[in-house]
Order: structure tokens, then sequence, then C-alpha cells
């Protein structure tokens, strides 16, 4: 019997994931019984096995100097050395500063802080590039929220948030454009119905080009 994580919520189904250490998370409506999550688990161990190789062979993001950062779709080498705290692209480098420059986690730190702060531009131009059509359909334009997402990319609330993962920056800006489009389609199409795709395709005829780019492994934070 495969080993998991419960959690139990206000959902009203069986959700499984496999998390970056090969954890194994189900996530269950308040009442439903155990002996139901158990066998949801233990119908679908071929589908974690796989998923536990994947993430084991996956490459992990350094934070050293020397590393490569994988940003808007180009490499960013690492130049770290001691210093007050700062963070800035130079060429091919990525310069970062910080107190104890042999500390990874002071330097995912220092570049993940830089990172969010360089989203909030980037992620609100691609929605504005993107969202006349449907402003003029007569949609109010989402409310953007930028997150550490680990199955999706983004999503759309009904209370009128546009959600996009910041891991986005890691891709070029194709795939971005890509992810606002389709949490944008959602405003017309909740569900991903004939006519979300018929939607898709009108707006942006090559997105599942793009969505392939999504798929390919980068480094994992």
């Amino acid at each position: 019997m495969t080993d998991f994580e419960l959690i139990r919520s206000k959902r009203r189904s069986l959700e499984l994931r496999v998390l970056e250490d090969g954890t194994v998370q189900v996530r269950a409506p308040q009442r439903a019984p155990l002996r139901m999550v158990r066998d949801f688990v233990d119908s679908r161990r071929q589908w974690i096995a796989d998923q536990q190789q994947r993430q084991a062979t996956r490459p992990r993001q350094r934070w050293q100097d020397g590393e490569v950062l994988a940003w808007r779709g180009e490499s960013l080498q690492m130049d770290v050395c001691e210093g007050r705290t700062r963070v800035v692209v130079s060429g091919p480098y990525l310069s970062v500063r910080v107190a104890e420059p042999d500390n990874e986690l002071t330097v995912r730190t220092a570049v993940e802080g830089w990172m969010r702060r360089q989203a909030k531009p980037v992620f609100e131009d691609s929605i504005a590039r993107q969202f006349d059509w449907f402003e003029t359909a007569g949609f109010a334009r989402p409310t953007l929220r930028i997150k550490k997402m680990r199955t999706r990319w983004g999503s759309l609330s009904a209370r009128g948030y546009i959600n996009l993962n910041i891991a986005l920056l890691h891709y070029p800006p194709a795939a971005l454009d890509y992810v606002v489009m389709h949490e944008l389609c959602h405003l017309k199409h909740m569900d991903h119905g004939p006519g979300f795709h018929a939607l898709m395709d009108a707006r942006m005829p090559d997105w599942r080009q793009r969505k392939a780019v999504l798929e390919q492994p980068l480094f994992q934070p």
C-alpha cells in the first residue's frame, strides 16, 4: 500500500499529487471514507510511480556562484559575491550580492525576492496586451495575484482574480502569454469544452505550440 498524506477540505472530489520530494498527497472531501481514499490511491499506483521517477530524475536548481538560472527563455549565470543584498541582471549574468554567499538558502531568498518584484510589471503587461477583445466583449479585467503553485501555471477565480505562477518567469514570453490567454478565455468559458478551445484557436492560433514549451523540463526550484 502506498503511503500518502491526506488533506481534508470542503472540496467535492479526490485529487492526487506527487510533490517534488516524492511525497504522495491526497486532497479529499471532509466525509470521504478512508477506504475510498485508499482505493483511489491504489488505482493510481503506476501513475504515482511514474511521477516519483520523474521527480527523482528532474534536475534541481542550485543556488550557488556559477550556476545557471533560466530567465524568460534565456540562461543567466549567477555571479554570487558577498555584499549588501542586491540582485541585478548584467548582460549574461545575474549579479547577486548577499551577506552569506555560500548559504544557498540566503541566495535563493534574495533571487526569489527579486523575481517577485520583476513579475508584477511583466505579468500585468501580458494581461494588458491581450485583454482588449475581452473588454470589448463586456468582461471586467481580472485582478492579478502572483503565486508559487506546485501543479498549475495559472487559474481564474469566480471572485475576479487571475492567479499566475511566478515560475512562468523561467520560460519564454510566448509561454507566459499562452497561460494568460488561457485564463482570460475562462472569462467566457469556465470549462475546457469545445467553446473554450474554439475561443483559444481564434484568439491564439498557435497556443498548442506555446503550451508545449511549458512541458519542457527546466531546473526545479
